[in-house]
C-alpha cells in the first residue's frame, strides 16, 4: 500500500498523531513548571515572584488548541470513508483532501493566541493572529468542499451513517464560520467569555466530533460485532440528534451576542425563553443518544447477521470476516487499486460469479 492508496481515515490519524506528539509535551513543561513554582518557589508564572500569568496561558493554548484538531481530525476521516461508500464515488480531490489533513495539523499550531485577545497581548500580535486563523479555515473548507463534490452526482442512500455525516458536515460548518467571528479582534472582544463561545465550542466538538464517532460507529458496527441494528430506528436517532442539538445549542447563539456571559447561573429574564429553548433541546438530545445505546446493544444477541461486507464499501476491512480474524487476514492482502475504487469493486464480484460458475 502507497501513501495514496491509504484511506484517508489514516491519513487523518496521521495528522492527528503530529499534533499529539509535538503538542502534548509542551502541556507537560507547563504542568512541570506549576509544580516547581508551588513546591520550591520559582518564579515562572507568578507575578509576585517574578513570573508572568501570560506565559502559562501561551503555553496552555499552544496545546490546548491543537488538541481540538487531535479531536476533529480523526471524525474528518471517518466522514471521507462513509461518504464515499454511501455516494459510491472515490472523494473528489483525494490529495487535496488529505494534504489538507497535514494542513490543519500545521496551521493548528500557529494560532493559539486567539484565545488570548482581551489579555493583555500586544495589538500587533493580535493583528497576526486574527489572520493566521482565517488560513486555518482554509484547509478544513477544502474539506467540505469536496465531500459536497463527491455526492454531487453520486448514487447516494441515507442509511445511519450518512445521515450522521449529514449532521455532521452542517453543524461543523457552522461551527467553523462562527468561529470566524471569533477569530475577528473586533466581534471576538465583544463574544468572549460569552454563550457564544459555548454554542460555537458545541457546534465543532460535539455537532462535529460525536456526530463523525456516531457515524463511524454505525458504519463499523457490523464489522466488529458482525450483526447489524435496526436501519428505521437508528434513522430515527440520527434525526432527533440532529434536531435536538441544534435546538440546544443555536439559541446560545443569540444569547451571546445579547451578551448572556457563561458560567454564570442567573441570567435576566429577557433570556428566559431562549434558555428554556436550550434546555428542551437537551432533553431531545438525550433521547437521541439514548436511543443508540438501546438498539446497538440489542443487536449484538438478536441482530440480523451482517455479513462480511454489508455497506460494499472498498476499504481492506470489507475484505475479511466480520468480526474480522485474529490476524485480520488469512494472508497478505495485495493492493492493486486505488482507494474508494468503486469499480475495482465490481470487478471483484465479477471474478467471484465467474469462479462459482
Amino acid at each position: 500500500m502507497t501513501w495514496f492508496r491509504m484511506p484517508l481515515f489514516v491519513w487523518a490519524h496521521y495528522a492527528a498523531s503530529i499534533l499529539m506528539v509535538l503538542g502534548t509535551p509542551v502541556l507537560a513543561i507547563a504542568i512541570v513548571l506549576v509544580a516547581l513554582e508551588r513546591t520550591i518557589g520559582i518564579g515562572v508564572f507568578d507575578p509576585t515572584k517574578g513570573g508572568d500569568p501570560l506565559l502559562f496561558q501561551h503555553l496552555f493554548w499552544f496545546y490546548s488548541h491543537p488538541a481540538v484538531y487531535i479531536m476533529i481530525l480523526p471524525g474528518m476521516g471517518v466522514i471521507s470513508e462513509v461518504i464515499s461508500t454511501f455516494s459510491r464515488k472515490r472523494v473528489f480531490g483525494y490529495t487535496a483532501v488529505a494534504f489538507s489533513s497535514v494542513a490543519i495539523a500545521v496551521f493548528g499550531f500557529f494560532v493559539w493566541a486567539h484565545h488570548m485577545f482581551i489579555m493583555g497581548i500586544s495589538n500587533y500580535a493580535v493583528l497576526v493572529f486574527s489572520l493566521l486563523t482565517m488560513l486555518v479555515a482554509v484547509p478544513s473548507a477544502i474539506k467540505i468542499f469536496n465531500w459536497a463534490f463527491t455526492l454531487y452526482k453520486g448514487s447516494i442512500t441515507f442509511e445511519t451513517p450518512m445521515l450522521y455525516a449529514f449532521g455532521f458536515m452542517g453543524l461543523f460548518t457552522i461551527g467553523g464560520m462562527t468561529g470566524v467571528f471569533l477569530g475577528t479582534a473586533g466581534t471576538d472582544i465583544h463574544l468572549t467569555e460569552t454563550y457564544f463561545i459555548v454554542a460555537h465550542f458545541h457546534f465543532v466538538m460535539v455537532g462535529g466530533m460525536l456526530m463523525a464517532f456516531l457515524s463511524g460507529l454505525h458504519f463499523w458496527w457490523p464489522k466488529m460485532t458482525g450483526r447489524m441494528y435496526p436501519e428505521k430506528i437508528s434513522q430515527l436517532a440520527a434525526v432527533v440528534t440532529f434536531i435536538g442539538f441544534n435546538l440546544t445549542f443555536f439559541p446560545q447563539f443569540i444569547l451571546g451576542t445579547l451578551g448572556m456571559p457563561r458560567r454564570y447561573a442567573a441570567y435576566p429574564a429577557e433570556f428566559q425563553i431562549l434558555n428554556v429553548f436550550s434546555t428542551a433541546g437537551a432533553s431531545i438530545l438525550g433521547v437521541g443518544y439514548l436511543l443508540p445505546v438501546l438498539y446497538l446493544v440489542w443487536s449484538l444477541k438478536y441482530g440480523e447477521i451482517a455479513g462480511d461486507n454489508p455497506w460494499q464499501a472498498t476499504g481492506l476491512e470489507w475484505q475479511t470476516q466480520s468480526p474480522p480474524l485474529t490476524e485480520n487476514f488469512t494472508e497478505l492482502p495485495i493492493m492493486d487499486h486505488e482507494a474508494y475504487d468503486y469499480e475495482w469493486l465490481e470487478r471483484q464480484k465479477e471474478k467471484e460469479v465467474s469462479s462459482v460458475g
